[in-house]
């Protein structure tokens, strides 16, 4: 026993060890589970309304981990209404008995109705929580934000896929926009003082009666709290690659997927997507629609003045290859995976493309939303002379009007 104390003081992180498991270790067993005292948030939800004092109803789709044998996830969507968001999110906690925690936080839905007003007075309360990260998705809807969540419940109950994960590939595709905490703030705060936000919206399924969604919820917990709806029949989300451009912190406008695809090609900011060109015919194709599917891009600007105007080139190397051929006749070709594009298809890309991006350039300047950036791109590489350009101008927030726009498009075809 001597021995075994004189090796312990000879071991001055052994004592260390003793004294933690002692004082941290054994009265950390005596204490409940977390998951007990904390309701796990994955998705939230704002609404506006108007109910005496209340004017939001926030809502929650939380997810309870269940002790089991094989390990199971239980997700409920529960809500509450308030004078402002903090205080919804209390009435919630008191409805559930549990704490609301934010850490697991991935997703931000928005009911359009709030729009109306600057959106970072409601953003305001989530980006001051600390338990909050940067990365959280937000979404714009034309529904609910209950609603949306009580969708996004199904999916994520019955589906490998979860919303967030939809929303995240939007980052990829061509049609979409990336719509982060960060990513937002970081664009209002900007010189352009332009935001973008993902649109979605619900829809019902087709053949899913209300009484038929009812019977398949039974046994599953999907109800409200305090300030919670009704069911209603089965809804299903549809992501058709819509944007709300906000600028100022008020909604400027809302953006197709026709349209996001234009900006986007002028942005660089996807990795995937297609093209499509119609009614094209040559000595091989006679009236047809040819598909191309996107593998990579590269895309450099570079800027020089001239009589001290700004002249932007846009240079894109865009790497696709053709997926699909459709003739006059409606019918689709095989075997097209051998073709090797000739110049004259490589001709029609390049001009499908400048046109998307001529018509991309023509969105922003109708609008005045630089939603490309160019304002900090001219700015960091020719400051004196871009302040000397602006200060000429009538009106300097309508800058890209007056800026010439070059492009040059190099095809690799795979």
């Amino acid at each position: 026993m001597k021995h075994f104390f004189k090796q312990i003081i000879k071991s001055p992180m052994l004592i260390l060890f003793i004294v933690m498991t002692v004082f941290l270790g054994f009265p950390a067993l005596g204490q409940t589970a977390e998951i007990s005292q904390y309701a796990i948030v994955t998705a939230l939800g704002i609404d506006k309304i108007e109910e005496g004092e209340d004017k939001f109803e926030v809502s929650f789709l939380t997810f309870i981990p269940i002790a089991q044998q094989g390990f199971a996830e239980k997700y409920k969507v529960i809500s509450a209404k308030g004078r402002s968001v903090a205080e919804a999110m209390d009435f919630a906690g008191l409805e559930l008995g549990r704490e609301i925690g934010l850490s697991h936080l991935k997703l931000i839905a928005l009911n359009q109705e709030l729009f109306k007003e600057d959106i970072s007075m409601f953003l305001d309360y989530l980006v001051r929580n600390k338990e909050i990260t940067t990365s959280v998705r937000l979404i714009a809807t034309d529904k609910s934000a209950q609603d949306f969540l009580k969708a996004a419940q199904k999916l994520d109950s019955e589906s490998s896929i979860k919303v967030s994960d939809l929303v995240a590939y939007n980052t990829d595709y061509i049609y979409a926009a990336d719509s982060t905490l960060e990513s937002f703030y970081k664009s209002m705060l900007g010189p352009t003082r332009v935001g973008l936000i993902s649109f979605l919206t619900t829809e019902k399924e087709e053949g899913v009666s209300a009484m038929a969604d009812a019977e398949g919820q039974n046994g599953q917990s999907s109800g409200a709290g305090q300030g919670g709806g009704t069911e209603s029949g089965a809804e299903e989300i549809k992501n058709l690659g819509e944007t709300a451009v906000f600028k100022d912190g008020m909604l400027k406008l809302n953006l197709s997927g026709k349209d996001m695809k234009k900006i986007n090609i002028i942005k660089g900011s996807f990795t995937t997507g297609s093209l499509n060109i119609r009614n094209y015919s040559d000595e091989e194709f006679d009236n047809c629609n040819l598909t191309f599917e996107i593998f990579k891009k590269n895309l450099k600007y570079h800027v020089v003045f001239q009589n001290g105007i700004p002249v932007v080139t846009l240079d894109l190397q865009i790497n696709l290859k053709l997926s699909e051929v459709e003739d006059k006749d409606g019918i689709f070709r095989q075997n097209i995976e051998i073709y090797v594009l000739s110049k004259d298809v490589e001709d029609a890309i390049e001009k499908k493309i400048k046109t998307v991006m001529s018509e991309g350039i023509e969105i922003m300047r109708d609008n005045q939303i630089d939603l490309a950036d160019f304002y900090t791109f001219i700015n960091n590489t020719h400051k004196k002379e871009f302040e000397q350009f602006l200060d000429r101008l009538e009106e300097r927030d309508n800058y890209l009007s007056h800026i010439v726009f070059k492009t040059n498009i190099y095809i690799i075809a795979s």
